[in-house]
């Protein structure tokens, strides 16, 4: 077998040195390595406005949601008010389940009642969903009961 100088072969005279800290190929290893957490850090900063956005849009759902089973049980509530007393008293009572929410009921037919009758309750709520956004979402249910005797 003849090698050649200076041109590099298997264990030839010109094969580069193995590895060493203090060689220009280090610094070439460094730089990759910044290299790779650069990419991961802007990976991280377009990922990130992503999963916030995912994140607020979940919390948001999960208040329609409670505020629609919310609307559902003050109108059941307002029918159920509706049917053992006078109009007043059963906004009273509405306003006073929803809190600080703000609600609107109908009630039909308008009191006095005959016993025996349907009393119907239709409740819009202003839901807390998506208002940081600029929409208001009215929520809104009806009940039916039958006026009991007083």
């Amino acid at each position: 077998m003849v090698l050649t100088a200076g041109r590099g072969g298997a264990g030839g005279a010109g094969a580069p040195p193995p590895f060493s800290p203090g060689r220009p190929d280090a610094d070439r290893e460094q730089r990759s390595e910044r290299g790779q957490r650069g990419s991961q850090t802007l990976e991280f900063a377009l990922v990130l406005p992503l999963a916030t956005l995912l994140a607020v849009l979940a919390l948001h759902a999960g208040l329609l949601a409670a505020d629609l089973v919310a609307v559902q049980g003050l109108a059941r509530e307002a029918a159920r008010a509706a049917a053992v007393t006078d109009d007043a008293a059963t906004r009273d009572a509405l306003e006073q389940a929803a809190g600080r929410q703000a609600v609107r009921v109908t009630l039909r037919p308008a009191s006095p009642r005959d016993p025996g009758a349907l009393v119907t309750a239709e409740v819009s709520l202003l839901s807390r969903a998506f208002r940081a956004f600029g929409p208001r979402i009215w929520l809104q249910a009806r009940a039916v009961m039958r006026v009991e005797d007083r």
